[in-house]
């Protein structure tokens, strides 16, 4: 008898090819608490959201300090002159 839900979209302990399956049986025989329902493309458009705001901040904080040694630069340039 063919399964309709590949083993694939199981659920695992460990989100990797290596984990245990939570409960193999029952999300075989269709039961939508033990499958993967997000597709790819969700899952990582969702783990982007979250670290978009820290990829922000850092960016923030890089462009805070180029533009300190830039004046600091700017003052030590006007001291030799």
């Amino acid at each position: 008898l063919e399964s309709a839900t590949p083993e694939a979209c199981c659920q695992r302990e460990l989100q990797s090819r290596e984990g245990m399956f939570v409960n193999k049986e029952a999300c075989l025989a269709g039961i939508e608490r033990f499958q993967n329902r997000q597709g790819c493309y969700t899952v990582i458009l969702n783990s982007f959201e979250t670290y978009v705001y820290l990829a922000g901040a850092l960016a923030i904080g890089v462009l805070a300090i180029e533009l300190f040694a830039m004046i600091f630069a700017m003052c030590l340039f006007r001291g030799i002159q």
